[in-house]
């Protein structure tokens, strides 16, 4: 127990600080989400698109924090490796070659 003291109160006051800046830390952490069946067929549709292809779904997620998905290790027709984001609408917004 805290005696209430001046000390007390301060570090009463710093413990309360600290786990409020941990808990809007974690609500503002990335959550995501596997994509649904229907959203990785649609994804798979836009990356044919670009000549782009995915060789496992269990690469697509959604991020719900930013509205995006995001697919790892997608094969594209120069036969490089691509990180690639879409926004809600499946409009591709970002396209990286993996490392």
């Amino acid at each position: 127990m805290i005696k209430k003291t001046g000390l007390g109160y301060f570090l009463l006051i710093s413990l309360s600080f600290l786990s409020l800046i941990v808990g809007i830390d974690s609500v503002q952490a990335d959550e995501d989400r596997d994509a649904t069946p229907e959203e990785i067929a649609r994804i798979k549709q836009v990356l044919a698109g670009e000549g782009c292809s995915l060789d496992d779904d269990d690469d697509v997620e959604f991020y719900l924090n930013r509205n995006l998905y995001e697919v790892d290790d997608a094969i594209c027709s120069d036969g490089k490796i691509y990180e690639i984001y879409l926004d809600q609408n499946f409009n591709i917004i970002s396209k990286r070659q993996d490392d």
